[in-house]
């Protein structure tokens, strides 16, 4: 154990938590009298206003083979408070992937509330395969079939899992034994174990025993606990315990539940570089890049004719995201951390994020470059205890100059960057021969990500509207948009064009359209779109018109479901991150020609903005025209408690904007005009 970490996880802010009695002799013998006196200590509803159901306690206890091979029983008990928890609780479902781990129901009863008990026989337990799409592994569940419950019943279950928790690898000739699932990194052993569920919980214990030679490393997340860690019988035996959790309440837009909610991470690896170099290593033994002449020769086409790495890079890059279709099919031994070999991606021309980043690695190798690949978490935060916190694989270029360039090629078909900005603010182990540390990504500027609206437009007396939008973008924002069209048969993308401005008022009529090709990635995504909108202002009795700035209602983002107009401002202060689909730059420009001799009323007030939401706004009339200008930029993708209230304001000042009125005013008339 490092001297260092004594105690990961025994302190929180200034609290100083209690060491708990050793829960080693927790009986999963329980008697049915000890598990009624549990469940009425625990309460019933109305000690749980607004859950259906309650957890009155989840223990586990894990045992470690010197192999890292692990062993866990669980033993919970769970009580229906409602219909609907009972509902809930009347069938169980247990998970698990036949390569990496195997689950067994020990013991299932029924404690009714009029007293008596049902206990039901293993035998009824059902295994069948999980319901799959796009990735057809071999995972599975075991369905336990509890029966019709009542509120006040109680379920009581004993199971046993042995392996771990990703579909790593075993050798298909391994035997039947239990060492088939001793995991990857031999002799290591890592868990990770959410302390949080949909329903309230009055106890829940995680006790694991290991070799004491283990360097042994946890941490509790986002929560306290009682904690003992201790030396027992030549074994390290550490037990964690946390009481009265109640669910969390989700806020709208908030980063994944894992990154807020308590969790329990341990691993015996030494640090993330030992992980990255055993990552590394796996691969080059299994010669997963290997470049055969089918490799060298597709690199070649690839590239033939470009000068620059950087135009190799990102043809390669692209071409790999455009021609690999992301889809899983089991394939035996390469269905976790070890990559199928490239020459079998490049025939298959199909495989998930490992297959299209290890093609990808294979070529640039085969294009002269140094590439590595590497892991990640898409969607939610890996912390720096070093335990296997990875669903997704990328690729890694290595420059002449030793810098590391990260592509992706599953995130970025239909997207003009190498490394998709959906990205930031993400974490990555990169596989290095010399090993490398957990990394995160950088904040990617608004500015790269840029939306350009601009109406040039004209108001007829009667409220009929004209003119003129041109649409520019990049980066993501050029992806959210192409992405409208992408997958849709080309005879649909007028019916998307349309609702570029229908999605504001279904009256517009488009009188032509010119857009760039949203399967051309050579140059940002650009449109041009004349339109019509009869009746678009009201016509009061005095004659004059109410409208509210065709640009100002934002009628791309409308269309495309945009942060800046989708995220919603609630609450007005925020306990948890919340997260956008990338950070951006919206401008929106409108100069409405006005008719003869009308005046506007009714102009906010410009607006200056600064912070985690930047805004600045303008509405002017000068010269006959009306001239909206509106700049909004979101600064990044996650954004955390204290950066909510400027991005709030920001947001709910942009959208005000999009719902005001300006009064058009006709010329006064004459004496004697009719």
């Amino acid at each position: 154990m490092r001297r260092d970490l004594p105690v990961l996880g025994l302190l929180l802010g200034s609290a100083l938590v209690l060491p708990l009695v050793d829960t080693s002799a927790q009986t999963l013998d329980a008697t049915v009298a000890e598990l009624r006196t549990a469940c009425e200590r625990a309460g019933g509803a109305a000690a749980f206003p607004g859950a259906d159901s309650v957890v009155v306690f989840d223990r586990r206890e894990v045992e470690v083979e010197p192999s890292g091979l692990s062993r866990t029983v669980q033993h919970t008990l769970r009580k229906a408070l409602t219909f609907a928890g009972a509902r809930d609780l009347a069938v169980e479902n247990l998970a698990y992937d036949p390569m990496s781990a195997d689950v067994q129901v020990l013991r299932c009863r029924v404690l009714s509330s009029d007293g008596t008990v049902r206990t039901l026989d293993p035998k009824e337990v059902v295994d069948a395969p999980d319901p799959q799409n796009l990735i057809y592994w071999n995972s599975r569940h075991k369905t336990v079939p509890v029966g019709r419950l009542g509120p006040g019943d109680a379920v009581e279950l004993v199971t046993r899992r042995v392996g771990f928790t990703y579909a790593l690898l075993r050798d298909s000739d391994q035997g039947p034994d239990e060492s088939r699932f001793v995991p990857p990194m031999k002799g290591q052993f890592y868990d990770i174990i959410p302390f949080w569920s949909s329903s309230p919980i009055v106890e829940q214990s995680y006790r694991v025993s290991v070799p004491v030679d283990k360097n042994l490393q946890y941490q509790l997340y986002n929560a306290a606990a009682e904690v003992s860690d201790r030396i027992a019988e030549g074994r390290r035996v550490v037990t964690v315990t946390m009481r009265s959790f109640k669910p969390l309440e989700k806020e709208p837009g908030m980063v994944a539940l894992s990154d807020v909610a308590p969790k329990l991470i341990l691993t015996t690896a030494a640090d993330w570089k030992a992980k990255s170099v055993w990552f590394h290593d796996v691969q080059e033994s299994a010669s997963c890049f290997a470049v055969t002449p089918e490799l060298k020769q597709t690199a070649d086409r690839i590239t033939a004719g470009l000068i620059r790495d950087e135009d190799k890079i990102a043809a390669l890059n692209h071409w790999a995201a455009e021609n690999i279709r992301y889809v899983g099919l089991h394939m035996g031994t390469g269905e976790g951390y070890t990559l199928h070999p490239a020459s079998m991606t490049l025939r298959d021309r199909g495989g998930v994020c490992k297959d299209k980043a290890g093609i990808l690695v294979a070529l640039l190798r085969a294009a002269g470059f140094e590439s590595y690949p590497a892991m990640t978490m898409a969607g939610e935060r890996i912390e720096r205890i070093a335990a296997d916190q990875f669903n997704h694989c990328v690729t890694v270029w290595r420059k002449p100059d030793k810098t590391n360039v990260l592509l992706d090629p599953t995130w970025v078909p239909g997207v003009r960057e190498m490394w998709s900005s959906r990205e930031q603010q993400q974490e990555v182990l990169m596989g290095l021969p010399e090993g490398a540390d957990l990394l995160t990504t950088p904040v990617s500027a608004p500015e790269s990500h840029p939306l350009d609206v601009t109406i040039r437009s004209a108001l007829a007396p009667d409220g009929t509207l004209t003119g003129v939008m041109k649409v520019t973008a990049d980066g993501q924002s050029d992806a959210g948009l192409r992405r409208l069209y992408r997958g849709r048969l080309r005879s649909e993308w007028p019916a998307v064009d349309g609702a570029m401005l229908t999605s504001v008022d279904p009256r517009a009529e488009l009188t032509s359209v010119t857009r760039s090709d949203p399967d051309d990635l050579r140059t940002p995504f650009a449109m041009e779109v004349s339109f019509r909108i009869d009746s678009y202002a009201r016509r009061l009795d005095d004659g004059s018109l109410l409208l509210t700035p065709l640009a100002a209602r934002h009628p791309v983002g409308l269309a495309t479901h945009a942060d800046e107009i989708a995220l919603s401002t609630k609450p007005a202060e925020r306990r948890f991150p919340v997260r956008v689909g990338c950070s951006k730059l919206v401008t929106l420009t409108e100069h409405l020609s006005l008719p003869p001799g009308a005046t506007v009323r009714g102009l906010p007030k410009p607006v200056k903005l600064d912070g985690s939401g930047r805004l600045a706004a303008s509405w002017r009339s000068e010269r006959g025209e009306l001239v909206v200008e509106e700049t909004l930029a979101l600064t990044k993708r996650i954004f955390a408690p204290e950066d909510w209230p400027t991005l709030r304001v920001a947001l709910e000042a942009f959208r005000a904007l999009s719902e005001t009125p300006v009064l058009i005013t006709a010329a006064k008339r004459g004496k004697g005009e009719a």
